[in-house]
């Protein structure tokens, strides 16, 4: 047990802390921030069958991002007991991956870390990741990166058209410009950013940034990656389900119209990333 110590709840600024009592163990040891539409779902559900990786149930919590917003709909709490429940595995949760594992893999359920997969979280305010980093400064931390317009386009296709029975064909061009300037949807379309915030908050060596374009070129060499970074083990049994393709939208291609405004909007970071990552969009 790691009990919260008086120095941490005194250095919080939004998360709450009314049990003294708290037990700081089950806080994740790793995060997979996000942003949306960049393949989390697919790292999430592949991290998850790795017999030494624990996730929060469910997937996204939406507790970090909305500290500052109790006023909105899907704040919850800001108690730390509220957000540290979702990661004390339920006996039966633990047989059924226990299960799994040694069907799979011929391993025990043994794990060793935890994780959270809440895409909302790459884009924080800074003083909202410091609080992450006040309860474990020690947390990985796991970002995606997909060409800006590619991730826009995927984000607008999935809330836009998320009403039951409506077609493409309804949504205005009005209704599309204003969710592609959206202060949020610019936010996690500057990764530049994204990476300066995470970056000067966390110890070095602690985030790992992944790229879209490998889950669909090189999903194993991916995991690889990743599991070198989290410290777990790392054998070639626990990529049997990478090809796996999960949360995709409909496969309808960008209007030329849409793609030259988002390219308007996203020239600087395009240009930015291509220069420091080698992107060749």
């Amino acid at each position: 047990m790691k009990r919260i110590s008086q120095d941490i709840i005194q250095n919080l600024q939004y998360v709450k802390v009314s049990d003294t009592n708290l037990d700081l163990s089950h806080f994740p040891d790793f995060m997979i921030v996000g942003p949306q539409r960049t393949g989390t779902t697919w790292l999430y559900w592949s991290l998850r069958q790795h017999p030494q990786i624990s996730f929060s149930r469910p997937k996204e919590l939406y507790y970090f991002n909305f500290l500052d917003m109790p006023e909105f709909p899907m704040y919850r709490s800001s108690e730390l007991s509220w957000y540290l429940q979702f990661f004390k595995e339920h006996p039966v949760r633990y047989f059924w991956k226990n299960f799994t594992t040694l069907r799979y893999y011929g391993e025990f359920y043994r794990p060793k870390i935890r994780g959270e997969a809440t895409a909302t979280y790459a884009a924080m305010k800074t003083e909202l990741i410091k609080e992450v980093l006040t309860l474990n400064p020690e947390i990985k931390i796991i970002l995606m990166i997909r060409n800006p317009i590619d991730r826009a386009w995927s984000h607008a296709k999935k809330d836009l058209l998320k009403e039951p029975g409506k077609k493409f064909d309804e949504v205005s061009d009005q209704e599309f410009e204003q969710f592609f300037n959206d202060p949020y949807q610019l936010a996690c379309g500057r990764y530049t950013a994204i990476i300066e915030k995470w970056s000067s908050c966390l110890p070095q060596g602690n985030l790992f940034v992944g790229f879209y374009d490998d889950i669909q070129q090189a999903p194993e060499q991916l995991l690889k990656r990743i599991f070198d970074f989290l410290g777990v083990r790392n054998k070639a049994k626990y990529y049997r389900f990478a090809q796996t393709i999960v949360s995709a939208t409909e496969s309808r291609e960008i209007p030329e119209k849409y793609e030259k405004m988002l390219a308007a909007i996203f020239q600087d970071e395009i240009t930015q990333l291509k220069q420091d990552f080698g992107f060749t969009w």
